[in-house]
């Protein structure tokens, strides 16, 4: 498992998506029955999303406080179906315009080309510090 610093073809396109405010695009990784689970989260934010459904209902929420931005210091690691990823996001709260950084570490299956399921280690405190200025 040799580090790199590019995200796969599927997963650069999908952040590309987000860029652009498509949460359909960034949608389309996921298997019909994926979870995306959030270990670190405040008390009463969701720790566990199951269905695509809900992980959609989620992430449309997203763009009416952030602007996605690019990511930097990437590092991918990617055993078989199975992909860690460390990177910082550079967003903009919506509110003001004002850049966000957001560290995020995410623990990716992938089973059929489609992501079953997503270990998102973000700090949610960065996350919180956007929605709530």
């Amino acid at each position: 498992m040799s580090p790199t610093s590019v995200l796969p073809d599927w997963l650069e396109t999908a952040f590309e998506a987000l860029e652009r405010g498509d949460i359909d695009g960034w949608m389309s990784i996921y298997d019909a029955d994926a979870v995306h689970e959030f270990p670190f989260v405040p008390d009463g934010s969701p720790t566990r999303l199951t269905g695509r459904d809900a992980i959609a209902a989620y992430m449309q929420r997203l763009p009416t406080f952030i602007r996605f931005g690019s990511l930097s210091d990437v590092h991918v690691r990617e055993v078989g179906d199975e992909l860690i990823v460390e990177a910082t996001g550079h967003h903009h709260r919506i509110s003001d315009g004002a850049p966000r950084d957001i560290s995020y570490v995410w623990f990716i299956t992938r089973r059929a080309g489609k992501v079953t399921l997503i270990r998102d280690y973000m700090n949610p405190l960065q996350l919180e510090r956007i929605a709530s200025s």
